[in-house]
């Protein structure tokens, strides 16, 4: 049995009763273009919550205001001769008003927005049918009351 590696924290963002979501560079080699929840891999040595303040402060510039909260996990693998992965997404609640937060994009982001899970609904995201997809991530964070 291959080893299991935790490599990446997904951060579902909400304030009020919208999400932020980033678009991931036309360039970049894996979706491009695609809307999405921020995250990144955990570090060696780098606890999760670490990662989290980490990747929320690379990707967007912002602090996290309040503990974050678990909301599911999900494994997979690339090919038959790669290691499982693990993926852990986590709501982060910010409880001011949107406007009240200064969005600064890392390079490999192009754009961001606030969203109600409606309008989310007609971007292109990550595995749209998919139960763990950047929509069914939003959904489920959706239940867990602000």
């Amino acid at each position: 049995m291959d080893p299991l590696q935790v490599i990446s924290v997904i951060l579902v963002i909400r304030c009020q009763n919208e999400f932020l979501l980033v678009k991931r560079s036309e360039e970049d080699d894996i979706f491009p273009g695609f809307w999405q929840n921020m995250g990144g891999k955990v570090e060696v040595g780098e606890t999760v919550e670490k990662a989290i303040s980490r990747e929320m402060m690379e990707e967007v510039g912002l602090k996290i205001e309040s503990t974050p909260i678990f909301l599911q996990s999900y494994s997979w693998k690339k090919d038959d001769n790669s290691p499982t992965k693990l993926g852990i997404i986590f709501l982060v609640n910010f409880k001011s008003n949107i406007t009240d937060y200064q969005i600064n994009l890392c390079n490999e982001l192009e754009e961001f927005k606030w969203c109600t899970l409606e309008e989310v609904e007609t971007l292109k995201t990550i595995g749209p049918n998919s139960p763990t997809g950047t929509l069914k991530q939003l959904e489920l964070a959706s239940k867990i009351p602000l």
